[in-house]
């Protein structure tokens, strides 16, 4: 078997577990907007073609919000390294400043693009919803030029596609 073959199955198979993943650590969780929380999720991953970030960006709020799941459960459940290190610095910690979330968000590129397609989502919804969009333009202004992609700001009412 081609090796490229094989890891294209081996990220669609740890995408589709991704899905499963966030879909259980979110049941019965809302979005801004009263829609389920695992659509904010899909919307992120829809953002790019690449299978990693949609990987991260299903898992991204995972450890956070979702009841009883931490990062040794996902190890625990076979998710790759990198999905792992990009997860880990995209979860707050207690007690945790803007300025260090951030800081350890920029030290992982793929957890950096998650987060900004993340934040454009969030301003997507808090415009819908009547919410301040102001932190989330800030969390923006702190990524811009990192991401690598494209890292312009958000302004419409849709979040822009990034493609990968």
């Amino acid at each position: 078997m081609n090796p490229s073959t094989t890891d294209e199955s081996k990220k669609q198979s740890e995408l589709q577990q991704a899905i499963a993943v966030a879909k259980l650590a979110h049941e019965g969780q809302m979005d801004k907007t009263g829609r389920p929380y695992f659509t904010h999720c899909a919307r992120i991953a829809a953002t790019d073609n690449d299978p990693v970030f949609k990987i991260v960006a299903y898992l991204h709020d995972v450890v956070e919000k979702g009841t009883g799941w931490n990062a040794h459960r996902l190890r625990a459940e076979g998710f790759s390294i990198p999905v792992l290190s990009a997860v880990d610095a995209l979860t707050r910690q207690a007690n945790e400043s803007e300025e260090t979330y951030f800081a350890r968000i920029m030290s992982n590129s793929l957890a950096s693009r998650v987060k900004l397609a993340d934040l454009r989502d969030n301003i997507m919804q808090a415009v819908r919803s009547g919410g301040n969009v102001e932190k989330y333009r800030t969390g923006i202004v702190l990524l811009q030029g990192f991401a690598g992609a494209n890292t312009r700001p958000w302004s419409g009412d849709a979040p822009p596609q990034t493609a990968r």
